[in-house]
Parts: C-alpha cells; structure tokens; sequence
C-alpha cells in the first residue's frame, strides 16, 4: 500500500512539474523505473525487464554507461543515486549482452555507437551517454548522479552533460585528412571544422542528453558504418598522431575529432552557450552550495528538475536527503570545484586499487595496458 501511494504521488508531481513529466500510463514504472544496478554483474533489473518484455522504446531516459576493466576501473555504485534504468557496456569479456566483441577498443565512442546499432529499432526516447566516473575535471563541482536526478530532459534535443565549452579547433593535415571517421563525417555533415567558431563549437569530453529522433537523423547505415571504423584496431593505431596526447599514446585523431562532433552527427548544428546551458555561478538545489567559479561552466538550464522517480528509488531518495543534510559551506574558493573533484577521483581510484589487489602479475599488467587505451 506504502508503495502506491508514493507510486501515485510521484505521478502527481510529475504531472504537475512542467519539464520534468513522464507518461506514467505507458509503462508500470514500479516494475521498470529506477535504477537497481548490481555492481557484481553488471545487472540492472529496469533496463533488463523493459529488454526481455521488448518494451525499452518506453523508456523516457536511459543512462548508458562506457565501462572498462574488472573489476570497473570506476567505482559504479553512483548509479543508484540517480533513478533512470541502466545500461553498462564494458570492454571486459564474458559479462553477457555488456561485453563489448571488440574489446577494449575506440574509447566509450564505440560503446556509445554499439548502443546505437544493436538498440536501433527498440531506442529508448532518450538516451545519457556518460562515463563510468561520477565526477571530473570537465563537470566542474557536478555530481553526475546529482545531475541526472535533477535532468531537465523532456524537450531535449540534444544538449552536452559536461560543463566546460570547447576552443574552436580546425582539423586539418595530413592526418586529419586521412582519417576515414573525419571523410565519414565530412561527408555526411560537411567540412565545418574547416571554420570554427564558438557557436559551432560545444562542450568538451562527450556525455550528452540525446533523443532517439536526433539519433536517427543519421541512418543505421552510418552508425555501423561509423561502429566498423571506431573499432577497427589496427587502423586506429595506424592513424596515431605523434604528440597529440603524451598520457595516451594510441590516441588516435579519429577520437578527439568525434569528441567535437556529436551534435553535428545529431542534426544541432548551432549553439548557444548561455540560452541552452545558462550563465552565472550555479548552486546545488540539493545543498545551497557553490558548484562552479566560471560562469562559462553553467548547468542551470540542464540540472535544476529534480526528478519525481527518485522517489521511488530508496537509495537516489536517500542520496538527495543526504545531501540536503549538508551544511552549505558557502562561496566555493577559485579552484576548489578542481580540487574537490581531484580528490574524489584520487579516493575512488585508491578503493579501486585496493579491490585489484589480488591479481597476478599478468592480471595487473594488462591493467595498466588498459589504462592506456
């Protein structure tokens, strides 16, 4: 009974939350809803009742997730502090329908498009591609999980999940011009990057709100056309390019070229920084504080909706709790979104190391060989 009240309430406040509203009569969202991941195996009963049952096109938002290692070099235990149902794809073998056949290929860009192609006919209405850290240097003082239970998505388009906006590059050269991703591309949207400027350009580091009709701006024919390139292996580490990024050596210019062109892919060819994503310092609605020094790095007009469904969820419900429980602690010092984000990392990635402790020493040098990518 406790359970269809709050069912009930929820539904209430979704319909009366302009922007923030799901269809509740089209799927038993008790049943589907929020998220359940299982860290164990990669599991999460939403996403998967709503596959088995052919029903994942009813989904207002699904969060896909680009994961590698084992255990996930990230820990991804945030993703129950936020309700959209989830899907992993890992670079690991043997984990079922999230095992990526290529492996650890392509960046998350290839786990972005393997969604695409294998979920072309069944695409959730939207769909969060993000990676399996919950904070970085490229989301300011942002929780992922803070911004997806706050997600104004209803009248998405398309719209970067990241805060900080990209210089304007022009990609030319040799390698450029060899690269059959950048022919791809050009021919498909044109030579844009011939001329870049700050309305072309978006935010850096791909995780972005996407819907399925923006997905299909392209053809199936171009996203596996594009899925053959990205995890071709040998073609990727022949298109290297000397000195672009000391820390990954097989980077490959077919990578950041991407980075800079999904909303072209997806049919938004224009942006505006200030109307789409907002301007100023912005605060957490959940604690009052500080979340960026930049009012260039703006969420607000992306993560101010808190979404009724977390209270459905018991751990997203108690992460919001939690964090209204906090004491604000004021103006963020210049920097210290940076620093905050740093450390968390620097935590998450010691508690990650600890979990790996047993491995052999083979175990542990194909790690490290992971880690370079």
């Amino acid at each position: 009974m406790r359970s269809r009240m709050m069912f009930a309430y929820a539904s209430l406040l979704l319909a009366a939350t302009s922007g923030c509203a799901f269809a509740a009569d089209a799927i038993d969202w008790e049943k589907h809803g929020y998220a359940r991941y299982n860290n164990n195996d990669l599991s999460e009963p939403s996403f998967d009742t709503a596959y088995n049952e052919n029903r994942t096109s009813e989904l207002e938002v699904v969060v896909l997730v680009s994961s590698f290692s084992w255990p996930p070099i990230e820990d991804l235990s945030w993703l129950n502090e936020q309700p959209w149902p989830v899907f992993v794809s890992t670079k690991e073998p043997n984990k079922g329908y999230h095992s990526e056949p290529w492996g650890n290929v392509g960046w998350d860009i290839a786990s972005y498009i393997r969604f695409i192609v294998d979920f072309w006919e069944i695409l959730p209405k939207r769909v969060a591609f993000v990676h399996g850290h919950e904070m970085a240097w490229h989301q300011a003082g942002y929780k992922m999980s803070y911004i997806l239970r706050n997600l104004c998505w209803e009248k998405v388009k398309y719209v970067s999940l990241n805060t900080n906006p990209q210089d304007p590059v022009t990609w030319k050269g040799t390698a450029a011009s060899n690269s059959g991703v950048v022919q791809l591309v050009e021919k498909t949207v044109g030579r844009i990057w011939n001329h870049p400027t700050d309305t072309n350009t978006d935010r850096c580091c791909q995780q972005y709100l996407v819907s399925r009709d923006a997905i299909r701006t392209q053809p199936l024919s171009f996203w596996k056309e594009l899925r053959a390139l990205m995890t071709d292996g040998p073609r990727l580490k022949a298109n290297r390019v000397q000195g672009l990024f000391e820390k990954r050596p097989n980077m490959a210019v077919d990578l950041p070229f991407l980075e800079e062109s999904w909303h072209f892919l997806f049919g938004v060819n224009k942006i505006s920084q200030k109307k789409v994503y907002g301007w100023g310092l912005d605060t957490n609605i959940e604690t009052g504080e500080q979340m960026t020094v930049n009012p260039r790095h703006s969420l607000e007009k992306i993560a101010s909706c808190p979404q009724p469904l977390c209270l459905l969820s018991p751990t997203c419900k108690a992460a919001v709790e939690r964090e209204k429980g906090k004491k604000a602690k004021g103006k963020m010092a210049e920097g210290a979104d940076q620093a905050y984000w740093k450390a968390m990392r620097k935590k998450k990635m010691k508690e990650g190391s600890e979990r790996r402790k047993s491995m052999t020493a083979e175990e542990a040098a194909q790690k490290m060989h992971d880690l370079g990518r």
